[in-house]
């Protein structure tokens, strides 16, 4: 019998949200090995705060998708893709399943849990698994990240990297997060870095703002007790300025949720969204 692997109850959640995403291709055999059942206590309450919060996940996790797979396949290949605080994410899989051989090799970067990651790649993916490295590294110690990521052998700066810290501007300082993007700066901007913030609640307007202080409630109180990081546009700007960025674009809830459904039933106007998607030149 295949043993699962149980995620603790933040990450679990997050992918019981995110489940419609993960049925078809690579990516639905490695969400099959999953145990999410410590997520399903938060679950349960997250949705008596908002009972359509995964559509909030599932766009920006589609969205994060789309523009990675977009910028892949722009540079005519090669091309890398670094993910830190990968998680047990299968991102990496649905952008091979997507990009094909444009995709020369995967660098995933946590704290823990990289190496049952790379078990579970071989046995359920092994024609990726060989262009795929989990590594275990903290990124609060950058020299020590990048010291990881040489080990590997694989990192090659000369070719375009496509970089998604998805998930964790709402747990790092400013700092810490513009010194993991600037890891990866290139001196021609040839590198992408996409991933997902949140808004301060008072940029939020007063009737929606009830649904993410719900939910970060919940979130915060279980395995986050120094609460939620959050940029408004201008902050989010200064950021990746300082990490090298340039053509920095932010992308609204309602602009994703257009692009993905072709209707706006969560997220009627541009101000109605709490969580927005940046990508910049890097």
């Amino acid at each position: 019998m295949e043993d699962h692997t149980r995620l603790e109850p933040t990450a679990a959640l997050v992918m019981l949200w995110s489940e419609k995403l993960y049925r078809t291709g690579s990516a639905a055999r490695f969400y099959s090995r999953l145990n999410l059942s410590e997520g399903m206590q938060m679950l349960s309450e997250c949705d008596r705060a908002c009972p359509w919060y995964h559509e909030v996940t599932i766009n920006r996790k589609w969205f994060i998708r789309h523009l990675a797979g977009r910028f892949i396949r722009s540079t005519g290949g090669p091309c890398q893709l670094i993910l830190p605080a990968a998680g047990k994410s299968p991102l990496a899989l649905e952008l091979l399943d997507d990009c094909g051989n444009a995709i020369v090799s995967v660098i995933e970067i946590d704290i823990r849990g990289m190496d049952e990651k790379e078990r579970l790649y071989r046995e359920i993916v092994p024609e990726y698994a060989h262009r795929i490295d989990c590594v275990a590294a903290d990124l609060f110690d950058l020299p020590g990240t990048m010291n990881a990521i040489g080990k590997t052998g694989r990192y090659d700066p000369e070719i375009p990297s496509c970089v998604i810290p998805e998930g964790i501007s709402y747990y790092l300082p400013p700092d810490k997060l513009a010194g993991i993007i600037s890891l990866f700066a290139s001196p021609v901007m040839m590198n992408r870095v996409i991933f997902d913030y949140m808004l301060p609640c008072r940029l939020v307007p007063a009737h929606r703002q009830k649904y993410p202080k719900g939910v970060w409630k919940i979130i915060n109180r279980d395995c986050n007790p120094d609460g939620t990081v959050t940029y408004s546009n201008s902050e989010m700007k200064a950021m990746l300025e300082k990490a090298g960025c340039g053509h920095i674009l932010h992308h609204s809830m309602h602009e994703i949720e257009y692009l993905r459904s072709g209707l706006n039933n969560y997220f009627p106007a541009v101000e109605d969204g709490w969580t927005l998607i940046a990508e910049g030149g890097l």
